[in-house]
Parts: C-alpha cells; sequence; structure tokens
C-alpha cells in the first residue's frame, strides 16, 4: 500500500465512520431516557469530531504541512 492509497484508505473509513453515527441518532432518541439520550449524542457528535481531526491530520501530513501533527 502506497502512502497516498493508506491516506485514502483511512478518509473513506472515517467517512464511513461518521456515517455509521448517524444512523445511531434515531436509535438514541428513541431510548426514552432524557439523561441517557443527552449524553450519547453528545458522546457521537465528540466521535464525529475526532473523525474530522483523523481526516485533517491525514491531509496535513499527505501535503507536508510542517512536521508536527497539531
Amino acid at each position: 500500500m502506497t502512502p497516498t492509497e493508506a491516506a485514502d484508505s483511512i478518509k473513506q473509513t472515517c467517512d464511513e465512520m461518521s456515517r455509521a453515527t448517524l444512523k445511531l441518532q434515531p436509535a438514541i432518541r428513541a431510548l426514552g431516557n432524557p439523561a441517557a439520550q443527552d449524553e450519547l449524542l453528545k458522546a457521537t457528535f465528540e466521535l464525529t469530531k475526532n473523525l474530522e481531526t483523523v481526516k485533517k491530520l491525514v491531509r496535513k501530513a499527505q501535503s507536508g504541512a510542517g512536521t508536527a501533527l497539531t
């Protein structure tokens, strides 16, 4: 696997995971437990944010923009 293929694979997997978290939302809202729903929605939002961070870091690594990953 080349570095470009690896980066594409990572970005594609992150996209798939983000779409999967969207599928969780109807089930979370149907739980009927507002406290649990609130925490689960917050957690899925954080997961989505972290997936976007992974994609950003991969793009940065691909472009050679600096050596730091943050």
